[in-house]
C-alpha cells in the first residue's frame, strides 16, 4: 500500500515567477536606501604571495570615498565564520579569491575607482596548485591559520564509512576509477 502525501512528489508553484519573467521581481540590486553606501571588495592579485605594503593614500582622498578596511581595522578572527580563513588577510595570500580590504563609497562607481588606486606591493612564492601535491609531506604549508591539522593544507577532514567497501569491490563486476579535474567556479 502506497502513502499518499500531500506535498512529496507533487509540483510546487514558483510564487516569484511571473515577477521574474515580467521584470518586476526585486533584488538585493534594485534597492535604493537614503545615505547608501556600496562596498567593493579588494581581492588578491597573485595565488601564493605575502603582502608587503598597502597605500591607500590616493584612495582615501578620492571623493566620495566613506572608509576602506584592512585586516588591521578588525578583529578577523571574531568576523571569520571559518578559523582558517580570515576575513580579509593582513600578511599573506593564498587564493586569487583572498579579500585583502573593503571600501565603503558613495556610489558602486566610486568603489570599484578606488580599488584601482590603491597600490599594494606582493612577494610573490612558489604557489601549490595541484591537491595532491599538496597533501604531500614536503610540500609548503599553504595556510598558516590552520596550525596543528592532522595534515598541513587539509582545510576540513571528513570521515564516513558505512559497510564493507572491500567487500563490495570484491562482489563488482566492474570498478571505474579516475581522476576528474574541474574548472574553478567563481
Amino acid at each position: 500500500m502506497t502513502k499518499e502525501y500531500k506535498v512529496i512528489g507533487k509540483p510546487t508553484p514558483k510564487l516569484d515567477a511571473k515577477l521574474r519573467a515580467t521584470g518586476k521581481a526585486i533584488y538585493g540590486h534594485d534597492v535604493k536606501l537614503p545615505n547608501m553606501l556600496y562596498g567593493a571588495i579588494l581581492r588578491a592579485e597573485h595565488p601564493a604571495a605575502e603582502i608587503e605594503s598597502i597605500d591607500l593614500s590616493e584612495a582615501r582622498a578620492l571623493p566620495g570615498v566613506v572608509c576602506i578596511l584592512t585586516a588591521d581595522d578588525i578583529d578577523t578572527e571574531k568576523m571569520s565564520y571559518v578559523r582558517d580563513h580570515p576575513v580579509l588577510k593582513s600578511d599573506e595570500v593564498n587564493s586569487i579569491r583572498d579579500e585583502v580590504l573593503a571600501v565603503a563609497a558613495k556610489t558602486k562607481e566610486i568603489a570599484r575607482e578606488a580599488l584601482k588606486l590603491i597600490k599594494i606591493k606582493y612577494r610573490v612564492k612558489k604557489g601549490v596548485f595541484d591537491p595532491f601535491e599538496a597533501l604531500d609531506d614536503d610540500a609548503p604549508q599553504i595556510n598558516k591559520y590552520c596550525p596543528g591539522k592532522t595534515n598541513k593544507n587539509l582545510a576540513r577532514n571528513f570521515y564516513y564509512e558505512h559497510g564493507n567497501l572491500q567487500e563490495q569491490k570484491d562482489k563488482s563486476t566492474c570498478i571505474v576509477s579516475n581522476r576528474y579535474i574541474l574548472p574553478r567556479v567563481a
